[in-house]
């Protein structure tokens, strides 16, 4: 234990700087700020516009440095005192450094001591390293906007008022009342935003918006009294588009004034939408009805990815620190990991914790991890997304990630594992367990067997089954219920009523009785009438048995046995219905099928080899796995679903065409239809005819590497024709 004492607070450096005489410059300010109880001070250098927090135990020191005195005589000097928290050799190596970057230092030492600094080159060090590890959010400062907003001062006192956020306030409201009354064509008007003919105006958009978004940050600042000194373009995701730099806003005291300054830009985006929105709704079409769209894309999704987003280190992340009193959460979750990691993983037992309390364990393990996820799958994300319209673009960008996410992050960690001073006494283990892990996660993605499946959806079909249809339209006197629905060929079904039809044969046979009469009289008295009489008494029958025919339609005949599959029987009853109107399907549940849609990626795989195992699970009963006796992939493509609740009309999740005609029914993509024999019980199948569901294909096992390989390049040979 006394060596890990020794070890926070000694440092084998000590003794290039300890005779070197540092004084802080009398430019710089000090802010006194309350973080969960805990005092800091931030040091603000005017001159260079540069901030430094530091806790009170280190700010202590550096207020107590002199020109007079060496940094060992101060640093003993509070030893031998014992008075308040005494920062380590090592921190004061570190933060010293850091300090002489941001030109708060005046320096006056030994040569040795200059040597520890190297100031010149590590910066420039640092610049390249930050440019290449920031490459998709590369920022270049170019002019100082300060004189122009000391010249908007009077603006921004009436934007940044109460009036004002009333009127803000009204204004969302009403947007939202239309963005409401609109939603179904505003996300229909999504679909050509990144087509060629638009990007341009998208661009467009997106610097008009991120310029007032820019300037809501701006206006904060200077309105609580800081300075804005570097107005400059940031290249996000390789796209040029403004910025500003506010971090003068770390030297307010009010918390409440940070946050401000964190959500003004994203306030200013709300705004900005709410406004092109109440302009989209009531333009009637043109270039101007085009552009309020984009404004309300770019004012509203990309302040929702971006700026909001504590994950990102944009606005929703500082005034994520800043609700949670906790500074520098990134850079400090990352260093709790590194703890865990040295501590648990390599014992090393003198590793420093960063987290003081449980609170901030958790959220720097979760925030540590969740902010590297999120950015992995937001760039990948917006990769694959604009890869159908700008593939060059994309394939340079993606070289770009894979850079600066996979290939120097893995280098810097194999550079801290094999020659970090810090894992000197814990080296060996660390190397064998790093080799270890990375081995052994190679072996199980590669050689290690898991189970290759699949699911596709479909819908449940009675193998036999017939529309019952009314053959005859009129009204509903009778419905004839059986038990469980169970009914026979020939059994009747409902009985209708048609007066008209009653009418018509009431005449008919009033005709036929003329008709009949007049035949008699003309045998009589004129015998060569008879031959017309006889012919008009011929079709007369005719038409009388055709009455008759439709009126033995009335009653609604089962064609084949099975269950009587229509709901609300007796909602039917005095009800009218219409010929050829369907009233419910027999189904012959001896035998059930189930109709399942395939991509043309995975139908290709049940034509190469038969599948180990299929079972089928429908929707609302997932818990009871049905087994399959037979499959039968039908080798032809289709663009028809079996049924339309597999569609996205229906809530379904395959892809239809917005075809009304086609009753939702036609695909956007070939499918196959691969038919399954399902065995199970005649209760069990009762009534579950047209339940959609799922149907699971085991193929047998093969290593999780080889099938992510293989969807990646079905991915590629589908979108990319690769």
């Amino acid at each position: 234990m006394i060596l890990d004492q020794q070890r926070k607070i000694f440092h084998e450096s000590w003794y290039r700087l300890s005779e070197s005489k540092i004084a802080l410059r009398a430019s710089v300010r000090v802010h006194r700020q309350v973080y969960r109880g805990v005092v800091w001070y931030v040091l603000y250098e005017p001159f260079t516009n540069k901030f430094y927090r530091l806790p009170q135990g280190a700010y202590e020191f550096v207020s107590r440095l002199s020109i007079n005195k060496t940094v060992g005589e101060v640093w003993n000097g509070m030893l031998n005192s014992a008075t308040g928290e005494i920062p380590g050799q090592g921190e004061v190596i570190e933060m010293l450094a850091q300090l002489y970057q941001s030109n708060m230092l005046m320096y006056d030492g030994i040569e040795d001591g200059a040597k520890l600094f190297e100031r010149n080159q590590k910066q420039n060090r640092k610049k390249v390293k930050a440019s290449l590890l920031n490459i998709f959010f590369l920022k270049v400062p170019l002019v100082d906007p300060d004189a122009l907003l000391n010249k908007l001062r009077w603006l921004i006192a009436c934007l940044i008022s109460k009036p004002f956020a009333l009127v803000w306030l009204l204004t969302v409201i009403v947007a939202a009342k239309y963005g409401v009354e609109n939603f179904d064509t505003l996300k229909d008007s999504a679909q050509g935003f990144l087509s060629p003919s638009n990007i341009g105006w998208v661009y467009v958009c997106t610097v008009f918006v991120k310029l007032l978004h820019e300037f809501g940050h701006a206006s904060v600042v200077k309105r609580y009294g800081g300075e804005v000194h570097t107005l400059g373009v940031m290249f996000m995701l390789l796209v040029p588009l403004p910025y500003v730099d506010a971090t003068a806003s770390w030297s307010f005291r009010k918390k409440s004034r940070r946050m401000l300054v964190g959500a003004a830009g994203m306030l200013t985006e709300f705004f900005i939408a709410s406004i092109a929105l109440i302009l989209w709704a009531n333009l009637g079409g043109g270039i101007l009805k085009n552009l309020a769209y984009n404004v309300i894309i770019m004012a509203s999704v990309s302040t929702v990815l971006f700026n909001i987003n504590p994950l990102m280190r944009f606005d929703g992340y500082y005034m994520l620190t800043d609700l949670l009193d906790m500074p520098n959460l990134q850079q400090r979750s990352v260093q709790h990991l590194k703890y865990l990691l040295e501590r648990y993983i390599f014992f090393k037992r003198d590793a420093e914790p960063v987290a003081e309390t449980w609170s901030e364990r958790v959220v720097y393990f979760f925030y540590g991890i969740c902010s590297s996820v999120y950015r992995v799958f937001l760039f990948t994300g917006f990769i694959v997304a604009i890869s159908q319209h700008y593939l060059l673009l994309s394939f340079f960008m993606g070289i770009l990630l894979c850079l600066t996410m996979v290939i120097m992050p893995v280098g810097r960690f194999l550079k801290y594992i094999f020659a970090s001073p810090g894992l000197a006494l814990v080296r060996s283990r660390a190397v064998i367990l790093t080799v270890l892990f990375f081995g052994g996660v190679f072996a199980f993605l590669f050689n290690f067997p898991v189970p290759d499946t699949f699911k596709a959806p479909g819908v449940m079909e009675a193998r036999t089954y017939e529309n019952a249809v009314v053959g005859e339209g009129g009204i509903v006197k009778r419905v004839y219920h059986y038990a469980d629905g169970l009914v026979h060929k020939g059994d009747t079904l409902m009985l209708l009523k048609n007066q008209e039809l009653e009418y018509q044969l009431e005449e008919k046979r009033a005709q036929l009785r003329e008709a009949t009469q007049s035949y008699y009289q003309a045998l009589e008295k004129a015998p060569e009438n008879m031959l017309p009489i006889e012919k008009r008494m011929g079709a007369l029958k005719q038409e009388l048995e055709k009455l008759e025919e439709d009126r033995s339609k009335l009653a609604v005949i089962a064609p084949v046995g099975g269950i009587w599959d229509l709901k609300d029987l007796d909602d039917y009853k005095d009800r009218f219905v219409r010929q050829g109107d369907s009233i419910g399907l027999l189904l012959d549940t001896s035998a059930f099928d189930f109709l399942a849609v395939v991509s043309q990626e995975e139908v290709s795989r049940l034509f190469a080899g038969k599948p180990r195992s299929v079972s089928v699970r429908l929707n609302g009963d997932a818990f009871t796995e049905i087994p399959v006796e037979k499959v039968m992939a039908i080798p032809a493509a289709s663009d028809h679903l079996p049924s339309a609740a597999l569609g996205w009309l229906a809530g379904g999740e395959i892809e239809t065409r917005m075809n009304k005609a086609q009753n939702g029914e036609q695909t956007v993509e070939p499918v196959y239809i691969v038919r399954a024999q399902l065995n199970d019980s005649l209760l069990a199948m009762l009534k579950r005819h047209g339940r959609t569901g799922k149907i699971r294909f085991d193929l047998g096992e093969s290593p999780l590497a080889m099938q992510g390989i293989r969807k990646v390049r079905q991915a590629l040979q589908k979108y990319y024709r690769m």
